[in-house]
């Protein structure tokens, strides 16, 4: 996408975010600032938990290696990581490099690779069970109008193709497989053809993708579970954020808005920053459940301060890891 795309995207995210203020009012937002007060606390400490979820899966990809960072290393690199995808906008792929960099002194260059690109998968498929589960509940607390019925089918449908799709790929190893389909596909060519030199790296990593499926069923199963089990916790922002502004927001009603809006986003992931997207898609969900739909923008803000509080947090990290690397393994390939 050109540079003069991204600008044009990001120019109509802002111009909704900017009407969304203007709709609600500045004073509004900070009267609902200060009745969340202190609960600010337990929502930032709530995403350290998710981020030990997080890491806990990664570490436990790496966990059959002969050598492998120890886990309190796992959950700075993890954080890290994330803090440079939130700052790399478009493709969110700034923290995948930093992660594969800060794993190979234990691991070897490829299999660094594998262990963050098979962690991504998992992450993938939480992602899509979290967003099914959440579509469940919203055939049951979302208006029953036709429309929004034939919408909750169609999106459940596709995202249960999508995940039987990604399990498979798992299974069986994807990345020749895609690197083949790029050949065949005429506009993206050129992509096959710089990608082609390190076809055998990437058969590499589908070997130990579907090594870890095969072999290790039950840590495959552990580390999705605390992926699935980060979505859950992360989640409950929306509960606390709820409650400390008085609204009979319950758990699961926030599960289901906070995930349908997820899914907006990602559906949007053009969008830098996701501008305008978050707070376009929780204040039409609020307005469904009648709550106030001012107070899903709201949510959405704080949700965005909270991101700042651990971008920075992630960012600190990552300079000083700068300053602390581990030292190099002797062989760098496995």
């Amino acid at each position: 996408m050109s540079g003069r795309a991204r600008l044009l995207l990001f120019a109509a995210g802002s111009a909704v975010f900017v009407y969304l203020i203007s709709r609600i009012g500045v004073r509004v937002l900070i009267d609902d600032a200060r009745a969340t007060g202190w609960m600010f606390v337990p929502i930032v400490l709530l995403y350290g938990v998710a981020y030990a979820c997080n890491a806990g899966a990664w570490a436990l990809v790496m966990a059959g290696e002969p050598r492998h960072p120890p886990y309190g290393r796992v959950y700075v690199f993890t954080v890290a990581g994330f803090a440079l995808n939130f700052v790399t906008p478009m493709v969110n792929v700034g923290g995948e490099p930093y992660r594969m960099a800060a794993v190979a002194p234990w691991l070897g260059i490829r299999r660094a690779a594998g262990a963050v690109i098979l962690h991504n998968v998992l992450r993938g498929l939480s992602f899509l069970l979290s967003w099914l589960t959440a579509l469940g509940l919203a055939f049951f607390m979302l208006p029953g109008t036709p429309v929004i019925r034939v919408g909750l089918t169609i999106a459940t449908l596709v995202l249960l193709a999508l995940t039987g799709l990604l399990f498979s790929g798992h299974r069986q190893g994807a990345l020749e497989k895609t690197l083949n389909l790029l050949h065949r596909i005429p506009v993206l060519r050129r992509v096959g053809r710089a990608i082609e030199p390190r076809r055998e790296v990437l058969v590499q990593v589908d070997t130990q993708i579907a090594d870890f499926y095969h072999r290790h069923p039950q840590r495959f199963a552990a580390a999705l579970a605390l992926e699935y089990l980060s979505r859950v916790i992360y989640m409950s922002e929306y509960y606390l954020i709820g409650l400390s502004i008085g609204i009979s927001l319950s758990y699961f009603q926030g599960y289901m808005v906070g995930n349908l809006s997820s899914l907006f986003q990602n559906l949007l992931f053009f969008i830098p920053y996701e501008v305008g997207s978050k707070e376009a898609s929780l204040y039409v969900l609020f307005d469904m459940l009648h709550f106030d739909p001012q107070l899903g923008f709201y949510t959405a803000i704080v949700t965005r301060l909270r991101d700042l509080v651990w971008i920075g947090i992630g960012l600190l990290l990552v300079w000083s890891t700068g300053q602390r690397a581990a030292s190099p393994r002797p062989e760098t390939l496995p």
